[in-house]
């Protein structure tokens, strides 16, 4: 259904345009009024805004800020490594004390028996 108004100096048909209140005649150029009732609002336009392009890095310029930003990284790898090396030391070597120990108190505690018995 077309809505239409006519033209107050040429009374030809004119569609609203959307979003205005005003418009010029399409027949005779006239500068029109848009009533009240027929006025509709503009549809909001979408516009695609395509991201910015990342500036290609320069290793020569950015390389000191780089290694600045990685070195905390790089640190707590290193002292993770210590570490490991140093429970990969530590760990077999208290198994083996604790193992040793076991074995020599149970050695010791039997001593008395085994004393009794060659008697």
């Amino acid at each position: 259904m077309d809505q239409t108004f006519p033209c107050s100096a040429c009374g030809a048909p004119n569609e609203p345009e959307t979003g205005q209140t005003r418009m010029a005649c399409t027949y005779c150029g006239a500068h029109l009024t848009i009533p009240d009732e027929m006025r509709t609002q503009a549809k909001p336009r979408v516009e695609k805004i395509s991201p910015k392009p990342r500036p290609t890095p320069s290793l020569e310029t950015e390389a000191p800020d780089l290694l600045r930003q990685a070195q905390p990284i790089a640190v707590k790898a290193w002292n993770a490594y210590a570490y490991w090396t140093w429970l990969r030391w530590l760990l077999p070597a208290c198994f083996t004390i604790l193992i040793v120990g076991v074995i020599l108190c149970a050695v010791l505690g039997m001593l008395p028996f085994l004393i009794s018995s060659f008697r």
